[in-house]
């Protein structure tokens, strides 16, 4: 076995012969290129980025062909993470934009089985680990282009923030919040997991991630850090020294019972102090008129939606589009709200579809949690919970080769697979 796949195929699931040799150097590529290629690390390098799509495709498909037996039992223990990608297929029958639809949804179903894929293959805490090291080497490349500007793009948005290799500082600013709560997560793993080399390492990127970070001046990712990292600790507790979680614990609780008496005689306005301290404003940005613009297509088209993908290219909603841009979707065709995006594109089947693959999720990693303690259980359901907050205000968890669609189906057949094991 490759030394990659000693760093990160730990406790493999059992898949007869497919995990011995040629077959796990082709899928830790695969999972390595797949995790890079939808966090967009490769978003400014144009026609590499669908290349590399191309041979995730092309891969996965061959490994699931090879193996159809094993894999196809394991989406019938799964047969929830189907539902939303079948939803968004059919809704081609309806759509404004039937092209669209059809392409859009065929890119999504592929990102499933991908996904899926990779979460039979591979443990949580494999995968926990490997999502560290692409992130941590995003970090490093973002500071690297801050300190030397070395590749051939701005490093700069237009509002200020520090992009690196990404194509938007928030989109910077939500993969180096989770970076930091994995390295949390190695810190806490035991030394069977994450060796002392690679938590060494963890503490360096994690240096690197907060400096990029900062950077990004992604206020939602910065304002989200404390409370994510503060949640792991929680659900870890165990495995922090006794002075550390005790000394923690006292503050939260003393500023939890004295904040709003102190902020009440003060007569401060939290809300209006937190949306001045970092720049927004009652809209959040126009984010709030993109939200109003998705409630009046929504009221339209209130039971199927009109089409996956629709809106954005279907020339009856000409108009609609014009009004988003004037509010600030120019970088993103988004709602900038996975629950209007859905509702807008498939409906209340797409809705309920979703919901119950993300109730499903965190279900599944709370029993997990509760049944071995596991460090990596523990921070796939904070990030389930990251993805969840920051995908109400992002263009994230709806679309095909997105990142957070990526994770999210690989916590929840991964946690299911574990489980089995145990």
């Amino acid at each position: 076995m490759t030394a990659i796949g000693k760093a990160i195929y730990f406790d493999p699931k059992a898949i007869g012969q497919s995990s011995h040799g040629f077959s796990t150097l082709v899928d830790t590529a695969l999972l390595f290129l797949t995790l890079m290629v939808s966090c967009d690390m490769l978003v400014h390098l144009g026609p590499s980025q669908s290349a590399a799509w191309l041979v995730c495709y092309t891969v996965a498909l061959l490994r699931v062909m090879m193996l159809w037996p094993e894999y196809g039992a394991m989406l019938l223990r799964n047969k929830v993470i189907l539902a939303y990608p079948f939803v968004c297929l059919i809704s081609v029958l309806w759509s404004k934009a039937p092209t669209e639809t059809l392409v859009s949804s065929i890119q999504l179903t592929m990102t499933f089985v991908i996904a899926s894929y990779l979460a039979w293959r591979y443990s949580l805490s494999a995968i926990t680990r490997a999502v560290f090291v692409v992130l941590a080497f995003t970090m490093a490349l973002s500071v690297l282009h801050w300190a030397t500007s070395v590749f051939p793009w701005q490093v700069y948005s237009r509002a200020g923030g520090l992009i690196g290799v990404f194509s938007q500082k928030n989109m910077l600013g939500q993969r180096a919040l989770f970076c930091a709560v994995i390295i949390l997560a190695i810190w806490l793993m035991p030394r069977r997991e994450a060796s002392r080399n690679m938590k060494t390492c963890a503490s360096v990127a994690m240096l690197l991630t907060l400096l990029a970070l900062v950077l990004s001046q992604s206020m939602t990712s910065v304002l989200l850090l404390p409370a994510l990292m503060g949640l792991m600790a929680l659900i870890c507790i165990r495995r922090i020294p006794p002075l550390v979680s005790t000394s923690v614990a006292a503050m939260t609780m003393l500023t939890i019972a004295l904040g709003p008496v102190v902020l009440a005689v003060a007569g401060v306005e939290p809300l209006g102090i937190l949306l001045a301290s970092v720049g927004k404003d009652a809209t959040l940005t126009g984010r709030t008129e993109l939200w109003h613009v998705a409630q009046q297509v929504r009221a339209d088209f209130p039971l199927l939606g009109v089409g996956y993908g629709a809106f954005w290219a279907a020339p009856e909603f000409a108009n609609e589009r014009l009004m988003t841009q004037h509010a600030g979707a120019v970088t993103s065709v988004s709602f900038h709200n996975f629950i209007l995006e859905i509702l807008v594109a498939s409906g209340l089947p797409g809705a309920v579809a979703m919901l119950a693959l993300l109730a499903t999720a965190a279900l599944r990693l709370m029993r997990l949690v509760l049944r071995t303690g596991s460090v990596a259980a523990s921070c796939n359901l904070v990030l389930l919970f990251g993805i969840i907050v920051t995908s109400l205000l992002g263009p994230s968890l709806y679309r095909g080769h997105e990142f957070m669609i990526l994770l999210l189906v690989m916590f929840t057949a991964s946690a299911r697979e574990d489980a089995l094991r145990l």
